[in-house]
């Protein structure tokens, strides 16, 4: 429930374009919780239990899951599904539905559910924006760009509207659908009316540059990301070093070495270089010098000053824990324990398809995965927990698939009694991403939350030099 309450929330937040904020405790539940007079707490739960309120009902579930009792929070549940089959927990529950849905076709089907159950509610129809921007984004990268653009259309609250094709034209980056996301964001620029004091104007300004970028239009796009690098991220509300790629992407792009230099040696430095960087820093090193004297050393001397820093910070994180021995079920339903891989470091990723910083993890994960295919005594797993989707076990698979990841996932679903995701208690799991690295004789080496990595080969250099001290014990 918590889970799926913050997804509520952010969901509805989203429609309104607010600041996410958390909502405020319920000083009717934090009475309950409080009340000693064990007479005057069962006259409140009888008459919350009897009463005619959907808001009543969920405070009595509220009240079970905070008091762990999930048996009659689940009873409760139930009955407020028979009393209100199209009251606000319902709302919520088809919301979430397609917010979790990937297959664009079963997305539309889920939104007319929507519209014909709750589109003439007074209570909601000030509240199907969401929906249409979520059933909008499933259609990204499938070819289908009026889809996109009609259920965009529909979104009806014109403030939310400038936004939300911001949004969409940042998702359409991660599916490559460059072209579409160049006019949706034109879109808002459109709706901006050249107003450049709106509180988004800087990820507007980072999205159209990048989007610009990866169609080719770098006189055209140079401008947008260098106007906000120029900021240096004090008075932008933008991601420091995704601005500052695509702003050295456009200078390299341009030629312009004598300014990308110094930002291509730190990325280097840093383990952050995209492989563009990589590809023109000997041009760059040549522009600056004259010649390519020193160039080779240049480079040795970085990669090995990575390395050695890497390995002596990564030393100092080593700690040496019991790893508990979970038993789980993979995406085709073979069961999978920890005991299974004794003898070899095993790497545990906890991930969820709704965790943005855990896909964002992906794609370096996918570049471990490659490093260490071929070595039998090296095993990553993929656990995904904390679900918030009807069907966890869909949701993963096909994300996956769409991602065409070669993963190893294990489903860590809540225990139908206890309601925990018990691999993620059993490893203390507070926040996801959260990765462990374990040894040979199952104890945990290494353990991290987040994803904190500079880029690529930061990653990868943190991740061997792991794997290879848990390798010794």
């Amino acid at each position: 429930m918590k889970y799926i309450s913050f997804f509520v929330f952010v969901f509805f937040a989203i429609i309104s374009d607010a600041v996410a904020q958390r909502p405020p405790a319920n000083p009717r539940l934090t009475a309950m919780l409080g009340q000693k007079d064990e007479s005057l707490l069962q006259d409140t739960i009888k008459m919350l239990n009897n009463s005619s309120s959907e808001d009543d009902l969920q405070l009595l579930i509220n009240y079970y899951n905070a008091t762990k009792n999930p048996e009659k929070s689940t009873s409760v549940a139930e009955l407020l599904k028979q009393k209100f089959p199209n009251g606000k927990t319902a709302f919520n529950e088809l919301g979430e539905r397609i917010y979790n849905e990937r297959d664009p076709e079963q997305n539309e089907k889920n939104y007319r559910e929507l519209i014909a159950r709750f589109g003439s509610q007074p209570a909601f129809v000030n509240r199907l924006d969401g929906s249409r921007y979520f059933v909008a984004v499933t259609f990204l990268g499938k070819n289908k760009p009026g889809k996109v653009m009609e259920y965009l259309n529909m979104i009806r609250d014109t403030v939310y509207k400038t936004s939300a094709f911001s949004y969409a034209a940042r998702e359409s980056i991660g599916t490559k659908d460059y072209k579409l996301g160049e006019t949706l964001i034109r879109k808002t620029f459109a709706d901006l009316k050249g107003d450049t004091t709106h509180k988004g104007y800087d990820e507007f300004c980072r999205i159209f540059s990048e989007l610009l970028y990866q169609n080719g239009k770098y006189e055209e796009g140079y401008p947008y990301a260098k106007t906000v690098y120029d900021k240096q991220s004090k008075t932008t509300s933008v991601s420091f070093p995704q601005l500052k790629n695509t702003y050295l992407n456009y200078l390299v792009a341009l030629n312009k070495y004598r300014d990308a230099y110094p930002l291509m040696e730190e990325q280097l430095r840093s383990g952050a270089a995209s492989q563009l960087v990589k590809d023109k820093f000997k041009t760059a090193y040549v522009t600056i010098h004259n010649t390519d004297n020193g160039y080779s050393a240049l480079i040795a001397s970085i990669s090995e000053e990575m390395k050695e820093k890497t390995s002596a910070a990564v030393a100092k994180k080593m700690i040496n824990e019991p790893a508990y021995n979970f038993e789980l079920k993979d995406l085709k339903g073979k069961t999978v324990k920890l005991d299974d891989f004794k003898g070899k470091v095993v790497i545990l990723d906890f991930w969820a398809t709704w965790c943005g910083p855990c896909k964002a993890s992906f794609p370096m994960m996918q570049e471990a995965v490659n490093k260490y295919k071929n070595d039998k005594n090296v095993v990553f797993l993929f656990i995904h927990t904390m679900e918030t989707a009807p069907d966890a076990t869909k949701a993963a698979g096909d994300y996956i698939r769409d991602k065409k990841y070669t993963f190893n996932v294990l489903m860590d679903l809540k225990d139908p009694v206890t309601k925990n995701n018990l691999a993620a208690t059993g490893y203390k799991v507070r926040g996801i991403p959260a990765k462990f690295v374990i040894d040979g004789s199952g104890n945990i080496r290494f353990s991290t939350i987040g994803h904190t990595a500079a880029g690529t080969d930061a990653f990868l250099e943190e991740m061997n030099a792991m794997i290879e001290l848990a390798r010794k014990g």
